[in-house]
């Protein structure tokens, strides 16, 4: 088992009952249910951060132009829903 630490946490009682409601329709302690959601969020900023910091050194221009070179290259399908084109 990994090594963990005990901290406490104060959060609204609505909060508290939400997450208590959701942990016991997925059949999991809220411990379990903290942990996942408290990984899972801290891991997408995490990974927001580091696609930020690699496009703060690029040239926007240059972005925006490979973009449209990508699309570009994309076949055109007419059978394509107007609802799901790029505009």
């Amino acid at each position: 088992m990994p090594n963990t630490q005990v901290i406490t946490l104060r959060v609204p009682s609505e909060l508290k009952n939400r997450l208590a409601h959701e942990a016991k329709s997925q059949g999991v302690s809220l411990n379990n249910l903290a942990n996942y959601f408290l990984t899972t969020q801290l891991s997408q900023l995490e990974a927001l951060s580091v696609v930020e910091a690699r496009v703060a050194k690029k040239d926007i221009s240059a972005l925006k132009a490979k973009v449209t070179e990508l699309l570009d290259a994309v076949p055109k399908n007419k059978k394509v829903p107007e609802w799901d084109t790029v505009q």
